[in-house]
């Protein structure tokens, strides 16, 4: 019965532990690009590329291409960290799931994790900086400082861009 206690109490310390760490490490965080999202999440990303996100940085006149405030929803992770050669021109995974090279990690992202239990997996990776978006996200961008903007409908923009299960 004692060793029983003894594993519980060592297995929550190590979650607790695990769980500061990855708030540590999402503190930290740099934005890694697309590319690297693509490699587990294909579907995901062939949506995604088929996307007006994905050419949210073309769509730019040459002469805004510079400006920061048109780069701000136009790149993705502008003016924050972002690892080396990391593309992020458009708007990207982590324009929306926040920069992910501490949930990115194979011990995070792992599809038999999540096969074995979703929720734990997915608290794993929330803990560890994954951003769920949510219509304030999405409003970050699609508001009235935006000199295209035409009025935005969370719901249905949402199903527009839908890509996951």
């Amino acid at each position: 019965m004692r060793i029983q206690k003894l594993g519980i109490l060592i297995g929550g310390a190590a979650f607790v532990a695990a769980l500061t760490a990855g708030v540590t490490l999402a503190a930290d965080a740099q934005y890694v690009g697309q590319a690297k999202c693509k490699v587990c999440h294909m579907n995901e990303h062939k949506t995604w590329a088929a996307s007006k996100h994905a050419n949210a940085f073309t769509v730019l006149k040459p002469e805004d291409q510079a400006k920061p405030e048109c780069l701000s929803c136009h790149t993705t992770g502008q003016g924050k960290t972002a690892a080396a050669g990391a593309d992020l021109k458009g708007v990207q995974c982590e324009s929306c799931h926040g920069p992910g090279s501490a949930y990115k990690a194979v011990t995070i992202m792992s599809k038999s994790k999540y096969a074995a239990d979703r929720t734990a997996a997915h608290a794993a990776a929330v803990a560890a900086g994954l951003v769920v978006p949510d219509e304030a996200t999405c409003k970050t961008c699609h508001n009235e400082k935006s000199p295209t903007f035409k009025g935005f409908d969370y719901a249905t923009m949402k199903e527009k861009i839908k890509h996951w299960k």
